[in-house]
Parts: structure tokens; sequence; C-alpha cells
């Protein structure tokens, strides 16, 4: 089932829009490290706070639940969340990209129903969105598994 619309959801975690309300973060809230907003992202999955996640996730522009866009950004952390949730994980590797951009790999322990385990390998691109701090734009959910079966196909 998740695989039909998966490529659509792809595309819907990756992108996000722009404008809306601006409010100031308090400086706790703001990640100062590429590490710092993926550990802060993750924390809020584990939570199962959305609107934590929201404040981790966005685009360049700042994080989605301060900007307000993309106007569905809680449906697509809901669905993320699904995918991540009770996922232990390490940061792995941190790559630089263009236009204070960063990939930050981390390696995502997971455990089928039946008892299989796997590790799988899963990028996030963060960026730098100066007043916001550093914050997530995109998780290629694919490489995560589906929250059913995260072990079942190709592995990282």
């Amino acid at each position: 089932m998740f695989q039909r619309w998966l490529p659509a959801l792809m595309l819907a975690v990756a992108c996000g829009g722009g404008g809306g309300p601006a409010a100031k973060p308090s400086p706790s809230d703001v990640a100062t490290t590429p590490d710092a907003a993926v550990r802060s992202f993750m924390e809020a999955v584990a939570d199962s706070n959305i609107a934590r996640m929201g404040r981790y996730w966005g685009t360049g522009k700042g994080p989605a639940v301060i900007v307000g866009q993309p106007a569905d950004h809680q449906q697509r952390l809901t669905v993320t969340q699904s995918y991540l949730r009770k996922t232990p994980y390490r940061i792995v590797r941190m790559d630089p990209a263009p236009n204070d951009r960063m990939t930050v790999t981390l390696d995502l322990d997971r455990h089928d129903a039946d008892g299989t385990t796997c590790v799988r390998r899963v990028p996030f691109g963060v960026v730098n969105t100066g007043k916001y701090g550093w914050i997530v734009t995109s998780i290629d959910l694919n490489q995560a598994g589906a929250p059913a079966q995260p072990c079942a196909g190709p592995r990282s």
C-alpha cells in the first residue's frame, strides 16, 4: 500500500513552500549545527511531537511551523514520523553541499515484526536558514524502508 504513493510522499517531504507568518524562535530551539538539527528532529520523532518536528523541518525560508509552509506540513510530518519512530540511530557522516547545505547520513537500526533486523542508511538534507538555525529539508524515506517491513527489499 505504501509503495503506491511513496514517490509522491518523498517529493512532498523533500519540498516545501515559503511565505507565511514568521515568529522568532527561542534560543533553545535553534540548532546551531547540522547534526544538532537532525538530533532535535529525531528526538521529536521519538516523542511523537509533530509540532516540534515542524520546528526542525522546513525549507530555506524557515521551519514549517514558523513560516506556515507547506500548508499540509502536519500530515507530511505524521507520515514521516510513522517511518522513523522507534528507531535507534547513529549519525555516520556529514557531507557539505552548496548554498549552506549539508547531507547528514544516519544508520537506522530497524526491526521487522518477524524478528528480522537490518541497518538502513538514510540521508537527511539540512540547510542553514540563518535566524532559524539549521533545519532538515529532506529525508529519503525510501531508504528507511516501509513502516510495516523496514528490512524487506534492498538495503543500503
